[in-house]
């Protein structure tokens, strides 16, 4: 059985004692079967420092005068195994060329990066899915040849739903995750794995399951221990 990947995007939700809280609870999961990946705070990383961890964010210059940004550099220096690039939440101040220079940093600092895409909901609407994706992932990729020791993570979040507690229908995924997978291809890049993000909770993350996807990225739910414990049985 495929080992399946699950994310946990804890975004600004918790203080250091509610991590320390969660932590603890988190010790008792079985998790056997899953590559689980948490992404805290940075202040919080001392508390996860027992699992695989990974960055919500990180800039593209190494060193600088560069106020209130952490460098993909200094994180590679800390343990850090993956960071995310271009979450819809940060894709509000970043370009799509901010993204591609993110991208490279993460690369070039030895960390894989796990690429969000999505449509909005007007853009859903209007059937503009697959331009955006191929739009989101051309210039994200732009001048990047991964090496064959390199990974790449590209999570699909309608853009939409992240936060509504309605995630997507499975046959929307699927045909969409196939799409994502032929533009990768074509493109170039060989060496990645499909997740799916967006609104996914224990109430609809069964509704999800497919074959076609190698995970999830979650966020708000993978805060709530009983949330996360329901979401890992499921997918396992």
């Amino acid at each position: 059985m495929m080992t399946k990947i699950l994310a946990c995007n804890q975004k600004m939700y918790l203080t250091h004692d509610e991590a320390n809280n969660l932590a603890e609870s988190m010790k008792s999961l079985n998790t056997n079967g899953i590559k689980l990946i948490v992404c805290p705070s940075f202040l919080n990383f001392d508390v996860f420092k027992d699992y695989t961890l990974g960055a919500q964010d990180a800039y593209f210059e190494d060193k600088g005068a560069y106020t209130g940004e952490v460098s993909a550099y200094d994180l590679s220096l800390r343990n850090i195994k993956y960071v995310i690039v271009g979450h819809s939440e940060r894709r509000i101040y970043d370009t799509d060329e901010i993204v591609n220079k993110k991208m490279m940093a993460v690369l070039r600092n030895g960390m894989i990066p796990i690429l969000c895409i999505g449509e909005t909901k007007i853009e859903n609407e209007l059937k503009k899915t697959p331009e955006v994706l191929k739009r989101q992932l051309t210039k994200a990729f732009k001048n990047i040849n991964l090496d064959s020791y390199q990974e790449v993570l590209v999570a699909y979040e309608p853009r939409y739903l992240i936060g509504t507690g309605a995630a997507a229908e499975k046959s929307v995924i699927e045909d969409t995750v196939l799409y994502i997978k032929k533009v990768l291809e074509n493109l170039g890049i060989n060496n990645y794995k499909v997740l799916y993000g967006g609104g996914v909770n224990k109430n609809n993350i069964d509704q999800t399951k497919t074959d076609l996807i190698d995970g999830y990225l979650i966020g708000g739910s993978s805060t709530k221990y009983n949330e996360l414990k329901d979401i890992i049985e499921c997918i396992k």
